[in-house]
């Protein structure tokens, strides 16, 4: 879902997750000036404006909310995409953080079957506070 576009640099880290609400899949990207800012503006646009999609037995939707829980930035989402398929007994859900700190793209993921827990906000505030003081924020 994010291609990191003007990225000046990327990196990706898969975890072992204990538990279905923790992180699996954990993405940074750093932008140069104010390259993070237009990045984080456009997939806010693109989600709001992404809709449900259907054909050869499968549905797919997206929602996805601001997060003002205490300790994200302001430039924060959580994002779920639900697949559904007609042949199958359950849905697969990638329940989403994205999140800006200052110049970084910060965007993490949890994936699982259906019901599948909200994605654990504590790693993601972990490395969100990492970030500020990596970038003195």
């Amino acid at each position: 879902m994010f291609e990191h576009r003007g990225a000046q640099a990327a990196v990706a880290q898969t975890f072992d997750p204990n538990e279905p609400a923790d992180p699996q899949v954990n993405s940074l990207a750093s932008y140069a000036g104010t390259g993070a800012e237009t990045a984080f503006a456009r997939l806010r646009e693109a989600v709001a404006a992404c809709p449900t999609d259907s054909g050869n037995g499968t549905k797919v939707t997206v929602t996805f909310e601001d997060l003002d829980t205490a300790g994200f930035p302001e430039d924060t989402i959580r994002i779920r995409i639900t697949t559904a398929e007609a042949n199958s007994a359950g849905n697969y859900v990638v329940d989403k953080i994205v999140t800006r700190v200052g110049v970084c793209i910060l965007d993490t993921s949890g994936l699982g079957p259906e019901p599948h827990p909200r994605l654990a906000e504590q790693p993601v505030l972990r490395q969100v506070e990492r970030l500020r003081a990596g970038q003195g924020l």
